[in-house]
């Protein structure tokens, strides 16, 4: 985790490892569309089992899935069918029993836990929403997804967010998005505006090649918590996944350092060799291949990979590329939008 002193004046940055656990399951199956007190108590015991599991790992953060403690009727295909008005029921009435369960989780185990489903408002209104429970059992952080699906819009009238979450927490920047949030470039570019170092997905469904996109976009680490048979994973920011849940279970924890900066190899390879020579096993540069670039990650007490990569005059990977545009520019040559 990053901790930061003040010494002489200037703040030396510490290693920023964060344990990132996700965690999935198949919904709770109940016979009837609306959901009792019993059927509740067991949503509860169903997924504090689940998180259980990953406890002994200590991890920073927990993520589940989308919707995760909405039921799913019997003989039904799919956790979304549960009926459009048992639906908003269960959203109005849930109250905040199972958000009470996880904060005492994150309480007791000093960790974050997300809590992704429905919100009401202030005006009553449903929302599709992301909350960030702290270790305090506070609210860190909420994001309210931005693009319902029409379904949602239609039957739940699910009311839509308006702004790109950026929530800095005790080990790192974190943003957010909600399952058909990954489909739209402009959810995605005001993501990557607010430069985040992680990107937490939970999800009904996979996406497949997009996930590993927007964590190379957005140059962030991106973990993605879906439904099985489905596997969640964590992708670093060079799109690369870095793990993955098994076919036999759906819960992974890996440890990710978020002191990184990333450059191209232009100009840097002589610097690279030069940055490994003096810093050794403090820093680690990991090149993922094809993409031209590599991670400048800093294992260091005293020194961050940003300080590590100015010192050699290497530009980071987007000041790069808006040099070579900005020298197009200079030539008189437009680059279309």
């Amino acid at each position: 985790m990053r901790t930061s002193v003040h010494h002489d004046n200037q703040e030396l940055h510490y290693m920023q490892n964060v344990t990132v656990s996700a965690v999935s399951g198949h919904p709770v199956q109940i016979a009837q569309p609306r959901v009792t007190d019993a059927e509740y108590d067991q949503i509860i015991d169903y997924w504090t089992d689940r998180i259980s599991r990953v406890l002994p790992d200590q991890p920073d953060l927990v993520v589940l899935p989308e919707m995760f403690d909405r039921p799913q009727v019997s003989g039904q295909p799919s956790a979304s069918h549960l009926p459009t008005g048992p639906k908003e029921e269960f959203a109005r009435d849930k109250g905040t029993r199972i958000r009470d369960a996880l904060a005492e989780i994150a309480v007791a185990h000093h960790t974050y836990v997300t809590y992704p489903s429905y919100r009401i408002t202030d005006d009553g209104a449903i929302v599709n929403a992301l909350e960030f429970i702290g270790r305090d059992g506070g609210t860190a952080a909420v994001y309210d997804k931005i693009v319902p699906t029409l379904n949602e819009q239609a039957g739940l009238d699910i009311k839509p967010g308006d702004t790109a979450l950026a929530a800095d927490l005790d080990f790192g920047r974190v943003s957010g998005i909600i399952c058909f949030d990954l489909n739209f470039e402009q959810v995605r570019a005001a993501v990557a505006q607010v430069k985040p170092q992680l990107i937490v997905f939970p999800s009904a469904y996979h996406g497949g090649l997009m996930q590993n996109y927007w964590a190379l976009s957005c140059r962030s680490f991106f973990v993605g918590c879906v439904y099985p048979p489905n596997r969640s994973a964590i992708i670093d920011p060079t799109g690369q996944e870095v793990a993955s849940t098994s076919t036999y279970d759906w819960l992974i924890t890996r440890t990710i350092n978020l002191d990184y900066t990333l450059v191209h190899l232009d100009n840097n390879r002589e610097k690279l060799l030069q940055l490994k020579q003096k810093y050794g096993a403090e820093v680690q540069i990991h090149d993922p291949g094809l993409v031209g670039m590599v991670i400048v990650y800093s294992h260091s007490d005293a020194v961050n990979s940003a300080t590590m990569v100015a010192e050699f005059e290497m530009q980071v990977l987007d000041d790069y590329f808006a040099d070579s545009t900005a020298h197009l520019a200079e030539r008189g040559v437009r680059v279309p939008n």
